[in-house]
């Protein structure tokens, strides 16, 4: 490994016979091809659980480029892409970011199309530019750029451009692992930090709650109902008992797990994300079941044990003044996402720091991110460091309208992957 010395590193490195120079020469003159790439990624609509269109542009550049890959699909529509620059050597690297986006909606009164590409003041817009289309295309040119160069990698370097993500990754990163397909040393996820290095973020477990109610024809209230005449949840429907669902969980959240202190900056949060009551396109029937789904954030020192235990416990709290609520839990009800936690001295994030320190003068900002990750998954099942850094961020928007990139952090962070790659893999 080089030194953090600046004026030694790239002497030091000499037999690569690629230099820092050489580097930003190539990047400067490749800012066509690499706006190019991400504006057909984001003229591709690759909402979860429909990444074919993605993940047949992401392989066509990859035909285009030389790059050899294979292709992974565990769900239909819904393929994992990895591809590989290979060397002598026994080190390997891994870049992990997915294909799928939240979809665009109809409500959301924005200036440009969500599958624009559009390039306007020194952004590019559309949906997942920041989340994260932007970090995948600059790990793929930052790769090619340096197979261009001529430089092979002391091992394997891989890029894994998965599906699947927003939703858990069952069919995206944990399959991949599951199968032995994800295995390096070292990498990066290229999720938006906000050109910072993200070196921790909270769990994430997903719950459902189901609560019942008595039925019967809209026409009459319940506990008159003609059909239904035995109430056994004391004459409510399942919207009512919801609602008081809804209150307790509430409470719960901003009385005792939004005050807990917080661990290196991750917040202990719950929300509740989504409700369902009635039987579809029927109106004239009293609700019998209705469920709601939580997001609840986790940081240590909390368990998925712990804060199922809270969950019934706020549940049970109806009961004082509700003899008749009866509700069913159910978790993880998708893959839970434990949480990250990254060592600041390690081999990856000390690379970003010399990375940003060659390029720009001083070291990447240490920080901590809300969100969850599939890095967390790579992290805990691969023995595997890999902080976040990627030029997106959450002001320039994530699931909402006119999503941007600043193509100036889009460009860098192809210049940051190549250090680091040079600096790690060599």
């Amino acid at each position: 490994m080089p030194t953090a010395n600046k004026k030694g590193r790239w002497k030091a490195m000499g037999n690569l016979k690629i230099t820092k120079e050489q580097i930003e020469k190539i990047v400067d003159e490749n800012v066509d091809e690499a706006l190019e790439l991400l504006v057909n990624a984001l003229q591709t609509p690759s909402p979860t659980g429909a990444e074919n269109l993605m993940g047949e542009t992401m392989c066509r550049w990859l035909d285009k480029v030389g790059i050899k890959y294979n292709v992974y699909t565990y769900n239909n529509n819904q393929p994992n892409i990895i591809a590989e620059l290979s060397g002598d050597g026994e080190k390997s690297f891994v870049f992990n970011g997915h294909m799928d986006v939240f979809p665009g909606y109809d409500n959301e009164n924005s200036d440009y199309n969500p599958w624009s590409g559009e390039i306007k003041d020194g952004k590019i817009y559309g949906r997942g530019a920041s989340d994260m289309k932007g970090g995948n295309c600059a790990a793929f040119m930052a790769m090619h750029l340096l197979n261009k160069l001529g430089w092979k990698p002391a091992g394997k370097v891989l890029l894994t451009l998965v599906s699947d993500e927003e939703r858990g990754g069952k069919y995206g990163t944990l399959s991949l692992i599951k199968e032995g397909l994800i295995k390096a040393d070292y990498g990066i996820s290229m999720e938006p930090s906000g050109f910072q290095t993200c070196v921790n973020h909270g769990g994430v477990y997903p719950f459902k709650v189901t609560v019942y109610g008595d039925g019967g024809i809209a026409s009459e209230d319940v506990p008159n109902s003609e059909i239904d005449s035995f109430n056994v949840y004391g004459g409510e429907d399942a919207i009512h008992k919801i609602v008081k669902a809804v209150y307790a969980l509430d409470e719960l959240n901003k009385n005792i797990i939004r005050k807990r202190k917080n661990v290196r900056g991750m917040i202990s949060h719950m929300s509740i994300t989504n409700i369902h009551g009635g039987t579809p396109n029927v109106i004239n029937n009293h609700c019998r079941e209705a469920f709601l789904l939580i997001d609840r954030r986790y940081i240590p020192g909390e368990t998925p044990e712990s804060i199922r235990t809270e969950i019934v416990d706020a549940l049970e709290g109806v009961k004082k003044y509700d003899p008749y609520f009866v509700y069913k839990v159910e978790g993880p009800v998708e893959p839970d996402c434990p949480f990250l936690d990254i060592a600041e001295d390690s081999i990856v994030v000390e690379a970003l720091d010399r990375a940003h320190e060659e390029l720009f003068g001083g070291k990447t900002v240490h920080r901590t991110m809300l969100a969850g990750s599939d890095a967390a998954y790579i992290s805990k099942y691969c023995n595997t460091n890999i902080p976040w850094f990627g030029p997106g961020a959450h002001e320039y928007g994530i699931a909402a309208k006119d999503e941007y990139i600043p193509i100036e952090n889009y460009i860098n962070c192809i210049k940051m992957y190549m250090h680091v790659l040079i600096d790690i893999m060599s």
